[in-house]
C-alpha cells in the first residue's frame, strides 16, 4: 500500500515540479502583493519535488535502496527497508510537502513557520548529501546534485533575503531555528530507533 503511494506521489511531484515554479514566477511578476518571501517560500515545494525526482526516480540506486545499504545509517548486515521503509519514506516526504504549503500560507503571520523548513531542508539535506552520504560511499549519491546545486544555494539566498529585508524579528528566528533543529532530532530519534530494531 505506502509503495503504490509512494509511487503516486514520486511521479506527481516531478510532473507539477516544473509547472508549479513556473506558475510561481508568472504570479511574482505579475502580482505587486506577492511579496518576496511569500514567493520564496511558496517555490520551496517545487524545489523539494525536483530534488525527490532526483532522489527517487532520476537516480540509477535510488534513494531509499542507497539509505539503506551504503550510509552510517544503514544496518549490518543492510536491509532493503530499514531504517528507510515505505511508509517512513512517504511519513518524512509528506510531511515536508505540509509544512512547505503551511508556510506559505502562514508567510504574513508566523514567517518562523516557513523558515522551519528552510533551516530544516539546508540542515539535513546540506549535510545529509554533501558530508554524512560521502563517509561510507564517497561521490555521487541520490539527491546531491540538486541538494548543491539548487537546495542549499535556495535556503541561504532565502535566509539572506529575510535577513536583509528585516522579515523575522528575532523571536521568529529562534523558533524557526527550533522548530527546523527540532524536527531533525524527531526525525534521527525515529531513523536510530528502527536501526535498533531486530
Amino acid at each position: 500500500m505506502y509503495k503504490t503511494y509512494n509511487n503516486i506521489w514520486q511521479r506527481l511531484g516531478a510532473f507539477l515540479g516544473p509547472i508549479l515554479i513556473t506558475i510561481f514566477i508568472c504570479f511574482k511578476f505579475t502580482d505587486p502583493n506577492f511579496s518576496w518571501l511569500a514567493f520564496l517560500y511558496w517555490i520551496h515545494l517545487p524545489l523539494v519535488m525536483i530534488h525527490e525526482t532526483e532522489e527517487y526516480i532520476l537516480s540509477p540506486i535510488g534513494f531509499e535502496k542507497f539509505a539503506n545499504y551504503y550510509t552510517v545509517l544503514s544496518k549490518d548486515p543492510p536491509e532493503e527497508d530499514s531504517p528507510l521503509s515505505p511508509a517512513y519514506k512517504l511519513f518524512v516526504n509528506m510531511s515536508i510537502w505540509i509544512w512547505a504549503v503551511l508556510g506559505a500560507l502562514l508567510v504574513t503571520v508566523l514567517p518562523w513557520v516557513g523558515m522551519g523548513l528552510i533551516f530544516f531542508q539546508l540542515l539535513i539535506n546540506g549535510i545529509q548529501h554533501t558530508i554524512i552520504f560521502q563517509i561510507k560511499k564517497p561521490g555521487y549519491n541520490p539527491g546531491f546534485l540538486t541538494t548543491w546545486l539548487v537546495l542549499n544555494p535556495f535556503c541561504v539566498v532565502t535566509i539572506f533575503y529575510a535577513y536583509y529585508a528585516h522579515a523575522l524579528n528575532s523571536l521568529d528566528w529562534l523558533l524557526a531555528l527550533i522548530l527546523g533543529v527540532g524536527f531533525i532530532g524527531i526525525l534521527l530519534l525515529k531513523t536510530t530507533s528502527k536501526r535498533k530494531e531486530e
